[in-house]
């Protein structure tokens, strides 16, 4: 697939990279291995783009020891450039900026298949490939490119909080793919990238998550209202999930007229990702992998509320919770 796509990128001039909204680590190191390769085999000098902010912080750690450079897709003329590349997301998932007029040349991603998709001229969807981080290195070990220090940390890392990071599953490519990578990773950058530091309104986000969760039956159900970033919605997801005999969590907040929420499991045996689209159809857009899970509400002209509570009404049914009491943390 990586020779069609620098074939035809060869006449193009300006070459824009579309990581999805708040980006999370395979995203960007998935941009960032892209634009290497770009780099190394067309020469092709490529943007980076997206929309929302990068609050995590891990990933702005990422982005500081990597010196990765992303750009506001808010800021940016799109008719400037001839080439759209959208990575880990597709066009119409509801979690990347496209402006309207414009439409991606290629979409690499490694979430469910969407029929939109088939519109795009180049798409590399691989549901079955742990994050998208592991097909861009597949790409550089085809091209027998060996990345330089600072991609291939961040591409080590992508899959990695992927795949053995977040407790999905990883297939024997994600690992092969680490494999190949590792030798090329700074360790020191890595420890810094998993360890940092983090300001007083992290420990404020889980004061005020612990105090507002409800335990239901082995559910966790958390509203933190308003938040400062989407991606403290994922942390107290993944936080809340660590108690004992918890199976579920679902934790939401909203920024504006957002809303975003983040879906945890820890069995296998659901889909998580299918069940987000179903628990916000109608009211917003979803999707993941089989154990964690997110999404997007819509608040315009609807009442905060009165969403939360038909998405929570919907979860409890998909679950099988009916008449539990709810309990306090």
């Amino acid at each position: 697939m990586i020779d069609r796509i620098l074939e035809d990128i060869k006449p193009r001039r300006k070459v824009l990279i579309l990581t999805h909204n708040n980006p999370d680590p395979d995203t960007i190191a998935a941009a960032t291995g892209l634009r290497f390769i770009l780099s190394e085999r067309l020469k092709k000098r490529c943007t980076v783009a997206f929309h929302g902010i990068v609050g995590r912080a891990e990933n702005r750690e990422l982005l500081r020891m990597c010196k990765i450079e992303m750009h506001s897709s808010m800021k940016l003329n799109f008719a400037r450039y001839d080439y759209l590349i959208v990575v880990d997301t597709q066009p119409k998932a509801g979690n990347v900026y496209i402006p309207e007029g414009f439409k991606a040349d290629v979409v690499i991603d490694h979430h469910n298949y969407r029929n939109s998709t088939a519109e795009i001229r180049i798409n590399d969807v691989r549901p079955d490939a742990g994050s998208t981080s592991t097909i861009i290195t597949e790409y550089m070990k085809h091209l027998s490119i060996i990345p330089d220090t600072d991609t291939a940390t961040a591409l080590y890392y992508g899959i990695k909080t992927d795949t053995v990071g977040s407790g999905r599953t990883s297939t024997c490519t994600d690992k092969a793919m680490m494999s190949y990578i590792f030798p090329y990773i700074s360790h020191k950058k890595l420890t810094k990238i998993e360890n940092p530091e983090v300001p007083r309104y992290y420990f404020k986000n889980l004061k005020k998550a612990v105090e507002c969760s409800e335990i239901i039956d082995n559910l966790i159900f958390c509203d933190l209202g308003e938040v400062r970033n989407a991606d403290l919605i994922a942390e107290t997801s993944d936080f809340l999930l660590r108690m004992r005999d918890i199976k579920w969590t679902f934790v939401v907040g909203r920024i504006d007229n957002a809303g975003y929420f983040s879906l945890r499991s820890k069995s296998i045996r659901t889909a998580v990702g299918r069940m987000a689209i179903s628990l916000v159809k109608g009211l917003g857009t979803g999707g993941g992998h089989m154990k964690s899970a997110g999404g997007q509400l819509n608040l315009t002209d609807r009442d905060y509320q009165e969403v939360i509570s038909i998405i929570k009404e919907r979860l409890l049914k998909k679950i099988g919770i009916t008449n539990a009491e709810i309990k306090k943390i």
